[in-house]
Protein backbone atom coordinates (compact mmCIF):
# COMPACT_ATOMS: atom_id res chain seq x y z
CA UNK A 1 0.00 0.00 0.00
CA UNK A 2 1.03 3.34 -0.59
CA UNK A 3 -1.02 7.09 -0.27
CA UNK A 4 0.90 9.58 -1.81
CA UNK A 5 -0.52 13.26 -0.50
CA UNK A 6 0.69 16.16 -3.06
CA UNK A 7 0.55 19.76 -2.90
CA UNK A 8 -0.17 21.54 -6.29
CA UNK A 9 2.56 23.42 -8.09
CA UNK A 10 2.96 27.47 -7.56
CA UNK A 11 -0.26 29.48 -8.27
CA UNK A 12 -0.41 32.91 -9.32
CA UNK A 13 -1.80 33.49 -5.90
CA UNK A 14 1.69 31.94 -4.45
CA UNK A 15 3.90 34.07 -6.78
CA UNK A 16 1.90 37.56 -5.93
CA UNK A 17 1.85 36.15 -1.86
CA UNK A 18 -1.96 36.51 -2.07
CA UNK A 19 -3.77 34.02 1.22
CA UNK A 20 -5.73 31.94 -1.49
CA UNK A 21 -7.97 29.66 0.81
CA UNK A 22 -10.66 28.80 -2.05
CA UNK A 23 -10.36 31.46 -4.50
CA UNK A 24 -8.84 29.94 -7.75
CA UNK A 25 -5.73 30.94 -9.59
CA UNK A 26 -3.79 28.65 -12.41
CA UNK A 27 -0.36 27.57 -12.10
CA UNK A 28 2.08 30.29 -12.35
CA UNK A 29 4.95 29.81 -15.32
CA UNK A 30 7.06 28.16 -12.11
CA UNK A 31 4.33 26.06 -11.08
CA UNK A 32 3.89 24.74 -14.83
CA UNK A 33 7.28 23.79 -14.91
CA UNK A 34 7.15 22.23 -11.46
CA UNK A 35 4.32 19.72 -12.39
CA UNK A 36 5.53 18.89 -15.46
CA UNK A 37 9.02 17.23 -13.00
CA UNK A 38 6.16 16.26 -10.53
CA UNK A 39 4.74 14.37 -13.17
CA UNK A 40 8.19 12.54 -14.47
CA UNK A 41 8.46 11.70 -11.26
CA UNK A 42 5.39 9.73 -10.88
CA UNK A 43 6.15 7.79 -14.20
CA UNK A 44 7.10 4.39 -12.99
CA UNK A 45 4.72 4.73 -9.87
CA UNK A 46 1.31 3.21 -10.97
CA UNK A 47 -1.75 4.89 -9.81
CA UNK A 48 -5.02 2.61 -8.58
CA UNK A 49 -6.67 5.41 -7.34
CA UNK A 50 -6.63 9.46 -8.17
CA UNK A 51 -8.70 11.85 -6.50
CA UNK A 52 -7.81 15.85 -6.91
CA UNK A 53 -9.17 18.86 -5.20
CA UNK A 54 -11.79 20.67 -7.90
CA UNK A 55 -9.95 24.41 -7.71
CA UNK A 56 -7.65 24.91 -10.98
CA UNK A 57 -4.12 24.44 -9.47
CA UNK A 58 -4.72 21.10 -7.83
CA UNK A 59 -6.22 20.33 -11.60
CA UNK A 60 -3.66 21.26 -13.78
CA UNK A 61 -0.83 19.43 -11.15
CA UNK A 62 -3.52 16.33 -11.57
CA UNK A 63 -3.07 16.74 -15.43
CA UNK A 64 0.68 16.70 -15.63
CA UNK A 65 0.79 13.46 -13.44
CA UNK A 66 -2.11 11.77 -14.97
CA UNK A 67 -0.35 12.07 -17.82
CA UNK A 68 1.70 9.17 -17.44
CA UNK A 69 -1.49 7.05 -15.81
CA UNK A 70 -3.94 5.26 -17.10
CA UNK A 71 -6.61 6.63 -15.15
CA UNK A 72 -7.93 10.55 -14.28
CA UNK A 73 -8.21 12.30 -11.42
CA UNK A 74 -11.38 12.32 -9.87
CA UNK A 75 -11.93 15.93 -8.58
CA UNK A 76 -13.47 17.19 -5.23
CA UNK A 77 -14.88 19.90 -3.37
CA UNK A 78 -13.53 18.17 -0.34
CA UNK A 79 -10.18 18.25 -1.10
CA UNK A 80 -9.92 22.09 -1.27
CA UNK A 81 -7.79 24.44 0.78
CA UNK A 82 -9.30 25.23 4.30
CA UNK A 83 -12.06 28.59 3.14
CA UNK A 84 -10.83 31.42 4.63
CA UNK A 85 -13.57 33.74 3.37
CA UNK A 86 -13.12 37.70 3.95
CA UNK A 87 -9.18 36.83 3.74
CA UNK A 88 -8.97 35.46 0.27
CA UNK A 89 -6.80 36.95 -2.14
CA UNK A 90 -5.17 39.32 0.28
CA UNK A 91 -1.60 39.93 1.52
CA UNK A 92 -0.61 39.15 4.82
CA UNK A 93 0.02 42.60 5.39
CA UNK A 94 -3.11 43.86 4.30
CA UNK A 95 -4.95 41.15 6.43
CA UNK A 96 -2.73 42.22 9.49
CA UNK A 97 -3.98 46.06 8.84
CA UNK A 98 -7.72 44.87 8.12
CA UNK A 99 -7.91 42.12 11.48
CA UNK A 100 -4.53 43.49 13.55
CA UNK A 101 -5.05 40.57 16.16
CA UNK A 102 -5.27 37.95 12.90
CA UNK A 103 -1.21 38.44 13.44
CA UNK A 104 -1.28 36.55 16.65
CA UNK A 105 -2.86 33.55 15.12
CA UNK A 106 -2.61 31.12 12.50
CA UNK A 107 -4.63 32.23 9.36
CA UNK A 108 -5.88 29.36 8.89
CA UNK A 109 -7.53 29.28 11.82
CA UNK A 110 -8.49 32.83 12.55
CA UNK A 111 -11.78 32.58 14.19
CA UNK A 112 -13.50 35.12 11.62
CA UNK A 113 -16.82 34.98 10.67
CA UNK A 114 -17.46 33.46 7.44
CA UNK A 115 -14.13 31.28 7.17
CA UNK A 116 -14.20 27.69 7.99
CA UNK A 117 -14.88 26.19 11.21
CA UNK A 118 -12.66 23.72 13.10
CA UNK A 119 -15.45 21.52 12.76
CA UNK A 120 -15.91 21.98 9.40
CA UNK A 121 -12.58 21.04 8.47
CA UNK A 122 -12.82 17.84 11.12
CA UNK A 123 -15.66 16.72 8.54
CA UNK A 124 -13.48 17.25 6.00
CA UNK A 125 -10.36 15.15 7.50
CA UNK A 126 -12.68 12.37 8.19
CA UNK A 127 -13.99 12.01 5.10
CA UNK A 128 -10.27 12.05 3.85
CA UNK A 129 -10.01 8.86 5.98
CA UNK A 130 -12.52 6.98 5.29
CA UNK A 131 -11.48 7.49 1.64
CA UNK A 132 -7.31 6.52 2.52
CA UNK A 133 -8.38 3.62 4.60
CA UNK A 134 -10.35 1.95 1.71
CA UNK A 135 -6.99 1.53 0.08
CA UNK A 136 -6.03 -2.28 -0.31
CA UNK A 137 -2.85 -3.47 0.50
CA UNK A 138 -2.04 -3.73 -2.79
CA UNK A 139 -2.90 -0.62 -4.41
CA UNK A 140 -2.12 2.74 -4.36
CA UNK A 141 -3.85 6.20 -4.16
CA UNK A 142 -2.86 10.19 -4.72
CA UNK A 143 -4.50 12.81 -3.98
CA UNK A 144 -3.99 16.28 -5.67
CA UNK A 145 -4.42 18.89 -2.58
CA UNK A 146 -3.49 22.03 -1.32
CA UNK A 147 -1.05 22.88 1.51
CA UNK A 148 -2.84 24.10 4.32
CA UNK A 149 -5.27 21.29 4.30
CA UNK A 150 -2.95 18.56 4.17
CA UNK A 151 -1.15 19.59 7.10
CA UNK A 152 -3.81 19.55 9.52
CA UNK A 153 -4.55 16.14 7.50
CA UNK A 154 -1.31 14.75 8.83
CA UNK A 155 -2.24 16.06 12.58
CA UNK A 156 -5.98 14.66 11.91
CA UNK A 157 -4.24 11.00 11.52
CA UNK A 158 -1.84 11.78 14.61
CA UNK A 159 -4.47 13.48 17.10
CA UNK A 160 -8.08 12.67 15.76
CA UNK A 161 -10.45 15.18 16.23
CA UNK A 162 -8.23 16.92 18.67
CA UNK A 163 -5.67 17.77 16.19
CA UNK A 164 -6.69 21.53 17.02
CA UNK A 165 -4.80 21.08 19.95
CA UNK A 166 -1.56 20.86 18.40
CA UNK A 167 0.74 23.21 17.07
CA UNK A 168 1.14 22.91 13.35
CA UNK A 169 4.27 21.56 12.81
CA UNK A 170 4.12 20.39 9.24
CA UNK A 171 5.38 22.57 6.14
CA UNK A 172 4.33 21.40 2.80
CA UNK A 173 5.96 22.94 -0.49
CA UNK A 174 4.59 23.26 -3.51
CA UNK A 175 4.34 19.92 -5.35
CA UNK A 176 5.88 18.71 -1.80
CA UNK A 177 4.59 14.64 -1.83
CA UNK A 178 3.77 13.16 1.36
CA UNK A 179 3.86 8.86 1.84
CA UNK A 180 1.55 6.78 4.08
CA UNK A 181 0.33 3.78 4.64
CA UNK A 182 -1.11 1.39 6.87
CA UNK A 183 0.30 -1.73 8.29
CA UNK A 184 -1.10 -4.48 10.78
CA UNK A 185 -3.88 -1.45 11.10
CA UNK A 186 -1.17 1.04 12.49
CA UNK A 187 -0.34 3.79 10.41
CA UNK A 188 3.31 4.47 8.70
CA UNK A 189 4.45 7.76 7.37
CA UNK A 190 7.06 7.18 5.42
CA UNK A 191 8.33 10.56 4.26
CA UNK A 192 6.84 14.32 4.51
CA UNK A 193 6.99 17.16 1.84
CA UNK A 194 10.11 15.15 -0.47
CA UNK A 195 10.55 17.73 -3.65
CA UNK A 196 13.93 16.10 -4.90
CA UNK A 197 11.80 15.87 -8.38
CA UNK A 198 12.65 19.92 -8.50
CA UNK A 199 16.15 19.23 -8.34
CA UNK A 200 16.80 17.01 -11.66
Amino acid sequence: MAIYLIRHGESEGNRTAKVQGCEDFELSTKGKRQVLRLGEHFADLPIDHFYSSDLTRARETAAAIEKYQHLKAIPSKDFREIYLGPLEGKTRDQIYELYPHVRHKTILRSGLEGTETDEEITIRCEKLYHLVRSIKEDETAAIVSHGGFLSIFLMYLLAGENWNALHRPFRIDNTGVSKISWKDDKLLIHYINQYHHLKK
